[in-house]
């Protein structure tokens, strides 16, 4: 049997993943940090941002190497992390960790990827000092994104763009000769191209942000409010979220302060 779960609901399952992933990073020495929209939502609401509903968390490589190769240990547990490293059928650069006693769709159960209420887990990299070199990491980035959707998503234009699906079909027939995976795996070879340089900055390679900052931002990790309990940001938040949204104290108007996430999400309750 299955209950629909409405956004409230949504909201406090994905509270009790970050409370699980929190305890488990604290545990084992793992470094994260609220990112994204919900740092955001942490540093100028004190918790979600009004019209968002989903949680983002981050982690420097090395921390999320270590993360992603002892996190499935624990038994007995709904809460599992997804990830290409992992598991080879996995459809994203990044990292997911899913409450497996929900079902989800995004955004709907007719067209939608079937998955579970998650969180993101991003991971940053060393990125080069030179914007030139910069730049191509990025477009490599959004290159291997796009052909990934090509490959993996028969149909993801809408049913009234019938001239665009004809032209995309023989396209998305030929790919299928590629092997699965293997526009993530050069995602993420990208990502790590400066793995192991002395460069000053960090990046984001494998989500969709062009994002980088200096690395002095996680020097240490601070405290921050997120409803009502206390997760960790970078000391250099501040300058973290004005690389992603320049004078993120202010509220954009009142036209896009709307949700972009659209879902069908279940709890399974026993036999269906």
């Amino acid at each position: 049997m299955k209950e629909k779960i409405d956004s409230c609901k949504l909201k406090r399952i994905q509270l009790n993943i970050l409370d699980y992933v929190a305890n488990f990073c604290s545990q084992n020495g793992i470094n994260y940090w609220l990112d994204c929209g919900t740092l955001l939502g942490a540093i100028r609401h004190n918790g979600y941002i009004p019209w968002d509903d989903d949680i983002d968390i981050g982690m420097l490589r090395e921390d999320y190497d270590k993360f992603i190769k002892i996190f499935n240990k624990i038994k007995n547990s709904n809460i599992k992390l997804h990830c290409y490293e992992t598991d080879k059928n996995w459809y994203l650069p990044y990292g997911k960790i899913l409450d497996e006693s929900t079902l989800l769709y995004e955004p709907d159960e007719k067209s939608g990827v079937k998955s579970s209420i998650n969180i993101d887990v991003f991971v940053y990299d060393n990125a080069p000092d030179n914007d030139n070199q910069l730049n191509k990491m990025f477009k490599l980035r959004d290159l291997y994104r796009n052909l990934n959707n090509l490959q993996k998503f028969k149909h993801f234009a809408s049913d009234k763009n019938q001239i665009f699906n004809i032209i995309r079909l023989p396209i998305w027939l030929l790919f299928q000769l590629i092997p699965q995976g293997f526009f993530i795996q050069k995602s993420i070879n990208n990502s790590k191209k400066f793995v192991n340089s002395n460069s000053r900055k960090v990046g984001n390679f494998t989500s969709i942000s062009k994002q980088s900052c200096s690395k002095d931002v996680f020097n240490s990790f601070v405290k921050v409010n997120f409803e009502g309990k206390e997760y960790y940001a970078p000391i250099g938040y501040d300058k973290w979220l004005k690389s992603f949204y320049g004078d993120y104290m202010k509220l954009p108007p009142k036209e896009k302060q709307i949700s972009h996430h659209k879902f069908v999400a279940y709890e399974i309750k026993g036999d269906d």
